[in-house]
Order: structure tokens, then sequence, then C-alpha cells
């Protein structure tokens, strides 16, 4: 049977609590919204919990391929996508905000997938 081993605890509880964060964020957001389509990532995220919780060995690819997706590539179009809008509009209704929390997330997700690829390993236990 193999186990995701994580190395670092600091790595661990980090990865827990933005998960976490960003699944009571969206609970929030599906139910102020009354839109089903927010339980998806809601899901999406409870299942990755669940899987870090069992130490399940799928873990550690799957904390890096949502890391991957809905960090830095979701957030990466959304700057890129206001980017392309603001320049159309000569940048009359730039909202530096967004720029800031959608460059943050793609370095939370550039951070996240560094340290798990050097902390997190896949091993065999005997049973």
């Amino acid at each position: 049977m193999k186990i995701s081993k994580f190395n670092n605890l600091t790595v661990y509880w980090t990865i827990i609590a933005v998960i976490g964060g960003l699944m009571i964020w969206n609970i929030y957001a599906t139910i102020n919204t009354r839109k089903l389509i927010g339980l998806l990532p809601v899901t999406i995220q409870g299942v990755l919990l669940a899987l870090i919780f069992m130490k399940n060995q799928y873990a550690k690819i799957g904390i890096k391929i949502w890391s991957i997706l809905f960090l830095l590539i979701a957030s990466g179009l959304q700057f890129f996508g206001r980017l392309l809008q603001d320049a159309v509009d000569n940048f009359v209704n730039a909202n530096a905000l967004h720029y800031i929390t959608t460059g943050i997330a793609v370095i939370i997700g550039i951070v996240i997938v560094f340290c798990v690829n050097k902390t997190v390993e896949v091993i065999e236990i005997k049973k």
C-alpha cells in the first residue's frame, strides 16, 4: 500500500489552510449568489482535503494538478484577460486590486507546486 508522506509540517498545514480557506470562500460565494455551479470547486477542494487527511497516494498529484489548473492557469488567464481588456480601453477603468489578487494567486500556485515537489513523497508501506 502506498501513502503520501509530508516531510515538512509547515507545508502540510499551509496547503490545508490555503485549500480550506478557498473552500470556505467558495461556500460563502455559492450561498450568496445562489448558483449551484459554485458547488463544483467546493467538491473538488473537499475531495482534495480528504486525500490529504487520509494521506492517500494520489494526494501529491492531486495537489499539483489543482494548483496548476486553478491557481496558475486560471488566475493567469484572468490576469491577462483583464490586461487585454484594459489595454483596449486605454486603462481608463483599470483595477489594480484585480492584478494584485490574481498575481498573488499565481505566486501561491508556483510556491505550492515547488514545495510539494520538494517535500511530499509517495512511499510504500508494508502491512
